[in-house]
């Protein structure tokens, strides 16, 4: 049987166009999802500091409604290594604007990441669509770039783990692992003297410069 050229372009073109639509739906979803959380994490904190201002019973099944949602949220903003010194520099209890400031961290750090899979399902989609129209080199190069920047956005994902958990003790067990696979390379950028201690921010400089010049190299023109 003989395969006209046709019959495989057009569903590669179309394939990668399909691509391009869901990554521009996935963007959308976050967006929603982040709204949702910020707004729901709002009015439930709103909830637990108007229970304080009406003087609830402590003991009443309203009062343990209102703040029982926010209960777990509250206690881990408390256990934060940075509880007690915001309580003594700004002088009362920092846990409902920490919690407020966590989500929005949280929220950055996770935008950065969903980002960056949004640009590698855009570079694929790309790719599909060069492709499909008969560019065959531009196609390749673009996969490329992809499969690079997809090592670099793997590394630099580990040690968006790493961060989180240091700031909030989150995801514990899966900052352990990441940290065990970033060991050898923060090693070596670990250069001493005035720079001791520095490993982990040169290293996210240095993978942040390899990604840029990835994408200047193997997406410019494409």
């Amino acid at each position: 049987m003989i395969f006209h050229p046709v019959t495989i372009i057009l569903p590669v073109t179309e394939g990668g166009i399909q691509l391009l639509d869901l990554t521009d739906r996935l963007r959308g979803l976050v967006n929603l999802a982040m709204a949702l959380t910020i707004g729901i994490l709002v009015a439930l904190l709103a909830l637990r500091l108007l229970s304080d201002l009406l003087r609830l019973n402590p003991f009443g099944r309203l009062y343990q409604g209102l703040r029982l949602p926010t209960n777990k949220t509250i206690s881990h903003m408390r256990s934060s290594r940075f509880y007690y010194p915001l309580r003594s520099s700004f002088g009362f209890d920092p846990a409902v604007p920490m919690a407020l400031i966590s989500l929005a961290i949280l929220w950055y750090v996770a935008t950065g990441v969903l980002q960056n899979l949004f640009f590698l399902l855009g570079g694929i989609a790309r790719s599909l669509i060069a492709i499909g129209s008969g560019s065959i080199i531009s196609g390749g190069r673009l996969l490329i770039g992809v499969v690079l920047l997809g090592l670099i956005f793997f590394l630099m994902a580990l040690m968006t783990i790493v961060f989180v958990n240091w700031l909030f003790g989150l995801f514990r067990h899966a900052a352990m692992r990441a940290q065990y696979r970033l060991a050898p390379l923060l090693r070596i950028f670990e250069f001493g003297g005035a720079f001791a201690g520095w490993s982990f921010v040169i290293l996210w400089i240095a993978l942040s410069f390899a990604a840029s010049a990835v994408q200047v190299v193997f997406f410019s023109g494409a």
